[in-house]
């Protein structure tokens, strides 16, 4: 007797298809104007999205320190989509669109909708004859999303403590010296006058890792073109910034708080809060960068090939 071919298999495969956004217009349901109207009311409502977060978050203490957990595993992403990732879908680790987990073996699982954030467009002549760059609304879905949520390893070996600080150090925005003792009884001090940072011998690893994490934090946004920070500013932005390097690293944060980041940003603008959030963004940047260039080559490829808006 013959057996007939089965073709479940058929079946499965065609059913993994793009999920269905039904916010979206399909082709031929709108005209032209339509379409570009329900685009923009898309872009308007993602913005204002990212807007209420950025609030949100200096609003409470807790709510701080999670979007800074969030910066600290994409920081290549603009604060504005780092807002956006933390406010619908904090707990993501990994990021790609649609495309990019198909290709991978992993699609999206069924029902997903994704994480909206901005991607750049094409660039247009502004009526002040400066050219501008649209922004168009992207959906990016975290590996929790996918047929691998349960599959996820960490793609860079934790590294030992003195190869941190190696790349923690090596570049460092202002020399470093070692001292003594320090008033106050603090680990290290950026030393504005003198553009130094001075360090107490004898301090152990993780201890070091978290000093001069904040003092090179400090220097690198004292060496910034920037007249909306002020030294104050410096401080706070530098603290922040500190905690989402040791966050990334893998260095004991526990002991950072931030229940007075509401009082910090109370009776500030939207503008301020904005240039300080970036502020904060570009210095984890700018020194994850740095670090990455010194750590093994699978930390420096998988920082590459990150997918990044």
């Amino acid at each position: 007797m013959t057996m007939l071919e089965n073709y479940d298999d058929l079946i499965a495969e065609m059913g993994q298809t793009e999920p269905d956004y039904t916010d979206i217009p399909q082709g031929g349901e709108l005209s032209k104007e339509q379409f570009a109207a329900k685009m923009k009311a898309e872009r308007d409502a993602v913005s204002e999205l990212a807007m209420v977060t950025e609030m949100e978050v200096v609003g409470h203490g807790d709510l701080f320190k999670g979007y800074l957990d969030t910066l600290a595993r994409f920081d290549r992403y603009s604060p504005q989509n780092t807002l956006l990732i933390f406010a619908q879908c904090p707990e993501a680790v990994k990021l790609g669109d649609y495309d990019h987990w198909k290709a991978a073996g992993t699609p999206v699982s069924k029902g997903e909708t994704g994480i909206r954030i901005f991607e750049p467009g094409k660039e247009y002549l502004k009526e002040d004859k400066t050219i501008g760059t649209s922004m168009n609304i992207k959906r990016v879905f975290d590996i929790s999303q996918t047929a691998a949520r349960n599959k996820y390893q960490p793609e860079a070996a934790k590294h030992d403590i003195r190869t941190l600080l190696k790349a923690l150090m090596g570049h460092s925005p202002a020399p470093i010296k070692l001292v003594d003792s320090l008033s106050d009884g603090v680990g290290a001090r950026y030393n504005e006058p003198t553009g130094v940072i001075e360090v107490v011998r004898g301090l152990d690893g993780d201890s070091l890792f978290r000093c001069m994490a904040q003092e090179i934090a400090y220097a690198q946004l004292d060496h910034q073109d920037t007249e909306t920070l002020t030294c104050n500013d410096k401080g706070f932005s530098a603290y922040a910034a500190s905690y989402a390097i040791c966050v990334k690293n893998g260095i004991d944060a526990r002991g950072f708080d931030f229940s007075d980041a509401p009082e910090y940003f109370a009776n500030r603008d939207g503008k301020e809060v904005r240039g300080e959030i970036k502020a904060i963004r570009d210095t984890v940047n700018e020194v994850a960068g740095r670090m990455a260039k010194t750590l093994e080559p699978p930390q420096r490829e998988a920082r590459k090939q990150e997918v990044r808006a």
